[in-house]
């Protein structure tokens, strides 16, 4: 089966003949020189720059200067990056890449399938530190290099899921003879891509400065240099901005962006869709929850509305399923779960839980790029809860707690699920829902969500696949396991003195794709 090149939507994955995303040639890019530098203020400063060992998704944040997947990140999507096209068998067993040519690294060295197959033999290797390692090897048989300009993957199972997910999709490809020559320390300390910017200077835990790839086969960027500074509070970053040391800030809290959102002078810009949460239960610990009741209960008793409105400042909207509509495989078609503070009382009644009940509850000490403002979230959470009678004990953890306790199996009786990048149903899935969830206390037990999780993985046609997820999308409201939360958009403050066009990539609060901005002449 013949794909041509694919572009992907959230619902929907649509063909185009041939190329068809008017992508510039390598040869274009000297017409356009890049001019003018642009600051980014940050509350947090990532500097891992092997894409070979990527921690998460964080990385991101850098990998999106230096390097390009087989498939990118665009404003609508993911789009045809280093893989012009790609052919998938009748059986869904093989890939084969048709990589792009004229592709150079930064030194000058020719991309070709080496670096293809060099890139995710790392990533596949015993012993590898890759955070998305293991989705890799369960799919993967191995990768061959036909000729200069194809790659082939050969598959254990079909894996619809590579193109839609960003933590497989995206996967940054490396420079085998250049890595090979300086190893994992010295690329980490000099590393080179085929990225639209290369990494021009760096002071750990201060700043990263990147400088246009004049030669960037994808048309050389608007602007000459982008420096990432680290800047921790968030209104000594909203002054950098107001005085035109910082052009863009990152980590907008509410009360910022209300202030923001007065000052005529600069404009909120959105990732959307960019973080889903919801709220789920440890039924080991509060077995009460095993009561559907008890769960529609919490449910009604959290005002959502308010909290995106309040809180969040409009970044976030209530959520009725944890997939998205910038998720592949949403479904549009469920209602809002009402603010009902009564019939939740109603519903624990019922239940036969009486006032007073005690139950714990995770509240993040720190923001997380899915939930803007996630303590005071978490805290308005624990507010509705005990308004409704139960009594909660918070569990204040900062990030590395929080995710270490996740990992641990062992959350508090009610917690919540935030997603970055939560571009495909069927890794949402396997995040939260399967008996086997590596983020839960696995207390989900439903054997039609781990046969409905295998049968899409391996389904290589996309309307069914998608048929599928939203099949899942329509039991699980019928079962109610989760509690619906919020959508999250990430917010960006721009000086409009200075930018004066940009549109940020759809679902990732990682990839900003500064190549796309427009400064003010």
């Amino acid at each position: 089966m013949s794909n041509g090149a694919f572009y992907l939507r959230a619902s929907s994955v649509a063909l185009l003949a041939g190329l068809g995303l008017a992508l510039a040639a390598g040869g274009n890019a000297a017409l356009a020189q890049p001019k003018g530098d642009v600051v980014i203020a940050m509350p947090q400063l990532n500097q891992q720059f092997d894409p070979t060992a990527m921690v998460g998704a964080t990385p991101h944040m850098v990998y999106d200067y230096l390097f390009d997947g087989l498939v990118n990140q665009g404003p609508e999507g993911k789009v045809p990056a280093l893989a012009e096209s790609w052919t998938i068998s009748a059986d869904g067993l093989q890939i084969d890449f048709h990589l792009r040519k004229g592709v150079k690294f930064h030194n000058g060295d020719a991309f070709t399938a080496d670096d293809v197959k060099f890139t995710f033999d790392r990533v596949m290797a015993p012993g590898s530190t890759h955070a998305y390692g293991r989705g890799f090897t369960e799919s993967v048989e191995r990768i061959e290099v036909v000729d200069s300009h194809t790659a082939r993957f050969v598959l254990k199972q079909p894996w619809p899921a590579f193109f839609t997910t960003a933590r497989y999709a995206l996967t940054p490809i490396a420079p085998k003879a250049y890595y090979e020559k300086v190893g994992d320390k010295g690329f980490q300390d000099k590393p080179i891509g085929t990225g639209p910017f290369f990494l021009s200077a760096i002071q750990a835990g201060e700043f990263t400065k990147f400088e246009a790839n004049t030669s960037y086969w994808g048309g050389a960027s608007k602007v000459k240099t982008v420096t990432q500074r680290l800047v921790r509070e968030p209104f000594t970053r909203y002054a950098m901005l107001e005085r035109g040391e910082a052009d863009i800030v990152t980590g907008l809290t509410g009360p910022l962006l209300e202030r923001i959102r007065g000052n005529p002078t600069v404009k909120v810009y959105l990732a959307r869709f960019s973080g889903t949460a919801g709220i789920q239960f440890n039924k080991d610990v509060f077995p009460e929850a095993e009561n559907r009741n008890v769960r529609l209960a919490v449910a009604h008793a959290i005002n959502r509305k308010e909290i995106a409105e309040k809180i969040q400042a409009g970044v976030c909207e209530p959520a009725t399923s944890i997939i998205s509509p910038g998720t592949y495989g949403y479904y549009d078609g469920l209602p809002q779960i009402s603010y009902d503070p009564e019939k939740a009382r109603s519903l624990l009644r019922e239940a036969g839980i009486k006032p007073g009940h005690k139950v714990t509850f995770t509240v993040q000490t720190e923001s997380f790029v899915a939930v803007p403002n996630a303590p005071q979230v978490l805290e308005a959470i624990a507010g509705n809860l005990e308004s409704v009678g139960f009594s909660i004990e918070r569990k204040n953890l900062d990030n590395a707690a929080w995710i270490a306790l996740m990992r641990s199996k062992k959350p508090t009786g009610i917690f919540y699920t935030p997603i970055s990048l939560p571009d495909d149903g069927g890794e949402v899935i396997n995040s939260y829902f399967v008996s086997w969830s590596g983020w839960t206390a696995q207390s989900i037990k439903r054997p039609e969500y781990d046969e409905l999780f295998k049968a899409q993985l391996k389904t290589s046609d996309p309307k069914q696949r998608i048929a599928l997820l939203q099949s899942f999308v329509k039991q699980e409201f019928e079962n109610f396991e989760h509690v619906p939360l919020l959508w999250c958009h990430t917010p960006f403050a721009a000086n409009t003195k200075r930018i004066k066009s940009w549109v940020p990539p759809m679902g990732s609060g990682y990839h900003m794709d500064m190549k796309r901005i427009e400064l003010v002449q």
